[in-house]
Order: structure tokens, then sequence, then C-alpha cells
């Protein structure tokens, strides 16, 4: 229980964070301000609704497309017409809202392993924003994009230096936003992993205490590829336990967790030969 709980409040508190964004251009509209409601209490449908609705009795304002197509995204649903939106939002004027619709757009790309397009509009948001959250969560997902595809950003030498300078704002809850897999409805074996993780972090994590040296965690990780993949979590994990004392002796990608380090492995990087499964 404790454990959905602080998933709640940590989604709840993302929601809030794009939210803040679009507030400006929200504001005074009621169709709008409605959706921004919607989308802060995470019901990604209704959302949807609402931004179509106050797109037609405000067409010229982008915030109830930027929404509407970040929730679509949560869904899964309609990925190519909700990176089409983000895309004219973004292309369109350099304040938050666009560099909000461009860090979407960053992630998204990442996500469909199109390096050049991520790290572009990736590196968008981080130049145009004034947000320090939005700052943030770009600069992660920068450095991410550059030790992914280690060709992004050789152009641009003076961004390293830069981001290596902002690298204590990468709290563990940005960390695990940028390293998440695609979203995608739940794969109908992830029953039996959910069990699992649950029985471990209510039972015998708090007495043997955090061990894992990797970000995400190992149970964070399991419940990912269970969503994922279903079944198939089971030799993903089992793999992940044979790699970590290589990943953690190598120490190439360390991560601020706390007042400790921690190492990235995240999922995308190992069941590339799982994508041949038709998922956006």
């Amino acid at each position: 229980m404790r454990s959905a709980w602080k998933r709640f409040r940590a989604g709840a508190a993302r929601n809030l964070f794009f939210l803040a964004l679009a507030l400006p251009a929200l504001a005074g509209e009621p169709a709008a301000e409605l959706a921004g409601d919607l989308f802060a209490e995470g019901r990604w449908p209704a959302c949807i609704r609402e931004c179509r609705r106050a797109s037609l009795v405000a067409p010229t304002n982008p915030a109830p497309r930027v929404l509407g197509a970040i929730a679509a995204l949560r869904l899964g649903h309609h990925r190519q017409a909700a990176l089409v939106q983000l895309e004219q939002v973004a292309g369109a004027a350099t304040n938050d809202l666009a560099a909000l619709a461009a860090y979407e757009l960053g992630r998204a790309r990442r996500q469909q392993g199109d390096a050049t397009n991520a790290f572009c509009w990736t590196h968008f948001a981080f130049k145009h924003t004034t947000r320090p959250e939005l700052f943030a969560r770009s600069g992660c997902l920068l450095a991410e994009l550059a030790r992914q595809f280690p060709s992004a950003g050789k152009s641009d030498p003076h961004l390293f230096q830069t981001l290596e300078t902002c690298r204590a704002l990468w709290t563990p809850d940005i960390v695990r936003e940028v390293l998440a897999p695609p979203s995608a409805a739940a794969s109908a074996g992830s029953a039996p992993v959910r069990w699992i993780t649950a029985l471990y972090r209510t039972q015998i994590r708090p007495a043997i205490g955090s061990r894992c040296s990797l970000t995400p965690s190992c149970s964070e990780y399991f419940l990912q590829a269970g969503r994922v993949h279903g079944l198939l979590a089971f030799p993903l994990m089992g793999d992940r336990l044979v790699r970590e004392p290589g990943v953690v002796q190598a120490a190439e990608h360390p991560v601020a967790h706390g007042e400790t380090v921690r190492y990235a492995d995240p999922l995308v990087e190992h069941d590339c030969w799982l994508k041949s499964k038709g998922k956006p």
C-alpha cells in the first residue's frame, strides 16, 4: 500500500509539473481549465475529450493541444497524431509551452530509436525553457541520449560541459522518468510480475534494505519488463542479475541517487530482441 501511494504521489507531481508549464495559456478559458484539472488527476481519456473541446472553442490556444497530445502518449494511443500536434506547437514558438512539447517529442523519438530527432528536440527544450524543472529533465535526457547514441551532439562540445554542471539537479524521480520504457498497455502476462514485485517490496525489502546498485532498481526493472513483455520479464530479470556485478565494476554511467551513486542500466538497452512484436 505504501509503495502504491508513493507511485501515486510521484505520478501526481509529474502531472502537476507538466500542467504548470501550460497554466498561463489555460487561464481564463473554462473549457481549457477543466482539461487542465483532468490532466493533473491523470484522467487521460477524459482529458483528451476536453482538450478537443477546448481547441474547438479557442483554436488559437496551443495549450489544450499540448496537454491532449501528452495524455494520448501516456495512454499509448494515436502516437503519430500526438507527435504531429507536438511538432506543430514546438515549431511555432520558443516559449516554455513549446519547450515542453519539444521535451515530449525528444522522449518519444528516443523510445523509437530516432537518435537525431530525439537529440534535436531535447536540445531545443533545454535551450529555450525558463523553468528549472524542465531544464533538469531535458538536461538529463540529453545526457542519456549522448550515452546511448555516442554520435549525438558531437558538434557542440560546450553542451556537455553545461550538462555536467547541472547533473546535481537530476533527482531519482527525474532519472526514472527519463529512463522509462514507452507507455503501453500492460502485457497480459504481467500479473505474476506485479504480485512478486509487491511481495518483495512490502515483505522482503523492508527487512534486508535496498541493496541494488543500478537504476532503475532491480524491482522497478522487473516491473517495467513485466508491463511491456509479460512473462518474458523472468529471463530479462535473470539476465539483469547476472550482469549487475559487471555493470557496477565497469562504473561507466554513474547517476546520483541521494547521497549514493548508482549506475544506469535501463530496460530499453536489453530488450531489443523483443522489439519485433510490433510495439510503437
